[in-house]
């Protein structure tokens, strides 16, 4: 399955991206990537930050996403990761979700467990 760009831009000295996927146990993982570029002589880098809902949580998530989205995930594709992720790229089309602290407070809000972890390269 694809992922879902919520956020893609090129700053002065960086670049961001905020996406979702599913990992390889069908998690579903929120990435917000920072890249920062060789510059100078210094060492490029690259900084993400992980959101994960397990996989037991997905449908949860999906049911919430359609009740914000007033259904329209019941009716993207036979298969519930299908609806999920169709419902996901509704919310990056209409500007929800711009930074991954957005997405945090809304799982709390809503009582959806996940982890959270940092990756520095």
């Amino acid at each position: 399955m694809k992922e879902v760009v919520f956020v893609s831009e090129k700053l002065p000295r960086k670049l961001h991206t905020l996406t979702a996927s599913l990992n390889m146990d069908t998690d579903l993982v929120f990435d917000d990537g920072e890249v920062y570029p060789a510059v100078g002589g210094k060492v490029g880098r690259e900084v993400d930050d992980y959101l994960m809902v397990r996989a037991k949580y997905k449908s949860r998530v999906l049911d919430l996403l359609g009740k914000t989205l007033n259904g329209i995930s019941d009716t993207c594709g036979e298969e519930a990761d299908q609806r999920l992720f169709c419902a996901l790229e509704r919310m990056a089309r209409s500007g929800h979700w711009k930074s991954l602290d957005e997405i945090e407070t809304w799982l709390l809000d809503r009582d959806i467990p996940f982890t959270k972890q940092k990756w520095i390269k």
